[in-house]
């Protein structure tokens, strides 16, 4: 088994997290009603269409282009917070695949870290403030220590979607800090953070893609 992403796999990876928007439409709408809008899943979808159709209409060099592209769609496609943090996620990713048209795990690791130190920075925002850093941070850290040890891509991927469906799991017991949930304080208790949700998911969609090669 290749250690490394292909372009295509990157592209399967993608199609396979938009796959899950679009399912969990309703579901990202519901969990963002108790403390924000209401409008996640309407609004990642509609990014997630913006970027099917990026990667359909072009070819890419490298994986640095492939994730920029898709970062950009969702930023022109996307308004509010939703749509900056998640470009912000495949603007900083795509930095990783530079030059390359694979990405194996130590370049997951680099390029997620940064993806979570971008998404705090913009957002503002530390673990713990229930946000979607709350499922990415963890998330890099495990692709961090998988990397380290040398770990094969699958179990460094697989690890990475346990620490985000984890880290999402966690935001329940968490009142919010930033946002508009910030303005419930206790009341956002008990109430899982949509973005971590769908968060959670591109991780499980990138080990999903990651095992069925």
């Amino acid at each position: 088994m290749a250690e490394a992403l292909s372009l295509d796999d990157l592209r399967r990876w993608l199609e396979h997290f938009a796959d899950a928007v679009v399912s969990q439409e309703a579901t990202l709408n519901q969990l963002d009603s108790a403390t924000g809008d209401g409008e996640h899943g309407s609004n990642l979808s509609r990014g997630v269409a913006a970027m099917r159709r990026a990667l359909a209409d072009q070819s890419f060099a490298d994986a640095q282009s492939l994730l920029s592209s898709v970062g950009m769609a969702i930023v022109n496609s996307v308004g509010g917070a939703s749509g900056a943090l998640y470009g912000t996620v495949f603007l900083r990713l795509s930095d990783a695949g530079a030059g390359v048209t694979e990405l194996d795990l130590s370049r997951l690791a680099d390029g997620f870290a940064s993806a979570a130190a971008g998404v705090s920075e913009l957002g503002r925002t530390t673990p713990g403030d229930k946000t979607l850093l709350d499922a990415i941070h963890p998330a890099a850290q495990a692709l961090r220590e998988a990397s380290a040890a040398h770990l094969d891509l699958g179990t460094g991927t697989d690890r990475a979607a346990l620490a985000a469906e984890t880290g999402r799991d966690a935001t329940a017991a968490m009142a919010a800090r930033v946002g508009r949930g910030s303005y419930l304080g206790d009341r956002s208790l008990g109430h899982i953070d949509a973005g971590a949700t769908s968060m959670a998911q591109l991780f499980r969609s990138l080990h999903v893609a990651t095992a069925s090669r």
